[in-house]
C-alpha cells in the first residue's frame, strides 16, 4: 500500500525533484506537494485505487500529513468498508 500511494504522489503530485526519494514520513503539507488541488485529485485516486469513499469529515490534515498517515487512514476505514457491503 504504501509503495502504490508513494509512486503515485512521486509521479503525479511532486513538482519539485528536490522532494524525491519521498520519505513515508515527508510531510506533504510542510513541503508543499500537497495543495487543495493536489489533495483532491489524491483523493480521488485513492477512492478508485482503494474502493472508499472519503467523506467531507474526513477530509483533514492529519489523514493525508504524509504516506504513511494515508495508509494509517485507509487501514482504519478498511473494516468499515466490508461492514458497509456485508
Amino acid at each position: 500500500m504504501e509503495t502504490i500511494i508513494k509512486d503515485y504522489i512521486s509521479q503525479e503530485l511532486v513538482r519539485d525533484p528536490e522532494l524525491l526519494p519521498l520519505a513515508d514520513e515527508a510531510s506533504l503539507l510542510d513541503s508543499g506537494i500537497l495543495d487543495s488541488l493536489s489533495l483532491l485529485q489524491l483523493v480521488v485516486f485513492l477512492e478508485e485505487r482503494f474502493a472508499i469513499t472519503v467523506g467531507d469529515a474526513d477530509l483533514l490534515p492529519e489523514n493525508f500529513a504524509s504516506v504513511n498517515t494515508i495508509c494509517a487512514y485507509l487501514r482504519a476505514r478498511e473494516p468499515e468498508k466490508q461492514a458497509a457491503h456485508g
